[in-house]
């Protein structure tokens, strides 16, 4: 059965949806819609639409119009004390597509034929999914459309219930019951979970129209790093590319300015951890070779070229870092998913890199157990983790730390971040790091659009482009570029829901252990076992909220 048929749309209506009539439904945040339907009436509830939140968080609630002819929509919006009505935001919520269902295992279902059930729709369809700024009256087409109505909600706000008013012209009035309570989510910081979308200076420049490394670059950099904050991200990489290149004598040379400007943007902007981008990578490739090239010089990585080249890099890297008092928040990358086959070079990699940063971790997205000694932080896909928990259990007890990655694996009922599946599944990447206790969670897809991402969101995967092994759809990216800057998406705003719930649930844990676990189970149970109904969630938060407002 397709799990949209499990969904249980928490809705008030505002109009009866069956007949041609102008109609508004106000939505639960985390479901999803789609420009070619209503809300079916067994899935519309009433008489208010209710969210529990803690302080230090966003609040949202969507609203879904349906019109018959365009114009604009007076809105006013009562009930909200002014500590709260100052944090108050719209925004139009940009519809996107979903030209192909995701894989039962990976990828799309086109790489091995297999249908996926665990979807919200089947392909192609469009879903509602960008978040456009906008503010009333809101300028509603023809048709279908949808709207966001958010509320940043102080750390110091007064905790209480307040029932909040919307008055659409001539519609019935809606309803939204904002219940805050009176735990407190910390901003994203150095102790917070360690969270990394790797991004792309170069796909920001193409798509907004600019020169890349001018002003108007940073400042759109700048405005990048800003929406990471919101989303909860603490951790950014630096692409060695960007700040090290080749001279015309042959030697290597280091933007130290632009690193450090790199450096400070993402600072100032609240983000706390650096980390080096992987400095070398399979020649052509090829998964086959056991040897690593080094990405700058285009060397062998473990030769005498190789580890001149390293030390003309990292020597001054490390003075920068050191002179800078950022070496204590760098971690360095060496060579994205390392396998068995190229284990060994990679050790000896690590070796060079340890004499050259030492003390500098090292992090690494890797299914490999055979680089035990070589890796500091471990990060393999979420499916690889729970398969094989007690090897990292160990690794963890000998004093290593453990992250986890989605990117096009895996699909199926699994944990991941793609258009086609339920969004309460990107709130469970948070509920999943307190459940094994992780210390971070890393995407490589937080910009690296491949196409106008509005217009196509499966694209080919950039090492066989034409063939059947595709990129899922959203697997580039969870923001969209605005005509005036970053827009963030609804699979962003899902993930910092759960990154939320996750500081919340180490609260409790601290007090109350067994209830953590509990209301734990309500939601996460595993990675391929969440619950995918947003009502479950909703009333786990709820429990989870109670039971810290008892504190």
């Amino acid at each position: 059965m397709p799990a949209l048929a499990a969904i249980a749309i928490l809705a008030l209506a505002a109009a009866d949806p069956a007949g041609g009539q102008d109609a508004a439904w106000l939505v639960d945040e985390l479901e999803a819609l789609y420009p070619d339907r209503d809300p079916a009436p067994e899935q519309v509830a009433g008489p208010e639409i209710r969210s529990d939140t803690a302080r230090g968080t966003i609040a949202g609630v969507h609203l879904l119009l349906r019109r018959r002819t365009a114009g604009e929509v007076a809105v006013r919006v009562e009930g909200l004390p002014t500590a709260l009505a100052a944090g108050l935001r719209w925004y139009r919520l940009v519809d996107v597509p979903v030209e192909e269902n995701t894989g039962l295992g990976s990828r799309t279902e086109q790489f091995e034929g297999k249908v996926n059930p665990f979807v919200i729709r089947r392909a192609p369809f469009r879903v509602f999914e960008a978040l456009a700024p906008a503010r009333p009256p809101l300028a509603a087409p023809a048709g279908r459309s949808a709207w966001r109505l958010e509320v940043a909600v102080p750390a110091a706000a007064e905790p209480g219930e307040h029932l909040v008013r919307l008055r659409l012209g001539g519609l019935p009035e809606l309803r939204w019951r904002l219940v805050v309570h009176q735990a407190v989510v910390p901003p994203p910081g150095r102790n917070t979970l360690q969270v990394t979308n790797w991004w792309s200076p170069a796909t920001i420049a193409e798509r907004h129209g600019l020169e890349p490394w001018s002003e108007a670059h940073w400042a759109m950099i700048a405005r990048y790093a800003a929406l990471m904050a919101r989303g909860r991200q603490n951790t950014f990489w630096i692409r060695c590319g960007d700040v090290f290149a080749p001279a015309a004598d042959g030697a290597i040379r280091f933007r130290r300015d632009r690193f450090e400007r790199l450096v400070g943007t993402f600072r100032a902007a609240g983000l706390w951890w650096i980390e080096g981008s992987p400095l070398a990578h399979r020649p052509g490739g090829d998964w086959s070779k056991e040897w690593l090239e080094l990405n700058v010089a285009g060397v062998p990585a473990t030769g005498p070229e190789g580890r001149a080249a390293l030390a003309a890099m990292l020597g001054p890297l490390r003075a920068c870092l050191e002179e800078n008092g950022w070496l204590d928040a760098w971690l360095q990358h060496l060579a994205d998913e390392p396998t068995d086959t190229n284990a060994a070079d990679y050790r000896r990699l690590a070796a060079v890199v340890r004499e050259l940063l030492p003390g500098v971790p090292i992090v690494e997205a890797t299914m490999s157990r055979e680089l035990v000694g070589a890796v500091d932080v471990w990060c393999p896909q979420v499916q690889e983790y729970q398969r094989h928990r007690s090897f990292f259990a160990e690794r963890r007890a000998a004093g290593d730390r453990l992250w986890t990655y989605t990117c096009l694996v895996p699909g199926g009922p699994w944990v991941n971040r793609l258009l086609d599946q339920e969004r309460v599944r990107q709130v469970a990447i948070g509920w999943g790091a307190a459940k094994y206790r992780l210390d971070g969670f890393l995407h490589w897809g937080f910009n690296h659009w491949q196409a106008d991402p509005f217009e196509r969101s499966v694209v080919d995967h950039p090492a066989q482009p034409g063939t059947k092994n595709k990129l899922p759809a959203g697997d580039t990216h969870v923001v969209y570029p605005g005509p005036d800057g970053p827009w963030s998406g609804q699979r962003f705003e899902a993930q910092r829901i759960g990154l939320e719930d996750r500081e919340l649930l180490e609260r409790l844990r601290a007090r109350d252990p067994a209830a953590c676990e509990r209301i734990l189970g309500e939601v996460f149970r595993s990675y391929d076992d969440t619950a995918r109904d947003v009502a479950s969630w909703r009333a786990a938060r709820r429990e989870l909220l109670a039971a810290l407002d008892r504190e």
